[in-house]
């Protein structure tokens, strides 16, 4: 299994900063940051296309987390900035047969 360093999180809006959206990215996980950073310009790009603003950010990520479930949010900032944050999903999910508690707390 390949180690993942980083994910693409793009954001259009209508907007500068209102009416945001995430966008789905051409490619979501990668090995290095540095392969993340060089295709973000690109794919920031094309989603400017579409939207009056666009916003792009590689996020470091524990590779754990793609296998866990993880929550990602983000916000555009008042200075026009895409800020995000992954943590990991500490809320119970469902299962065929009862309610399975979050991983480590069984």
């Amino acid at each position: 299994m390949e180690h993942v360093a980083a994910i693409m999180i793009l954001v259009g809006c209508m907007q500068a900063t209102s009416a945001c959206r995430e966008v789905p990215s051409p490619v979501v996980a990668f090995e290095t940051a540095e392969e993340c950073e060089t295709l973000l310009p690109p794919a920031m790009e094309e989603v400017g296309k579409v939207f009056k603003a666009a916003y792009g950010k590689c996020a470091a990520i524990d590779p754990a987390l793609l296998v866990e479930s993880a929550v990602i949010e983000w916000t555009v900032t008042p200075a026009k900035k895409l800020e995000v944050t992954v943590t990991p999903d500490e809320e119970p999910y469902e299962v065929a047969g009862g309610i399975r508690p979050p991983s480590g707390k069984e």
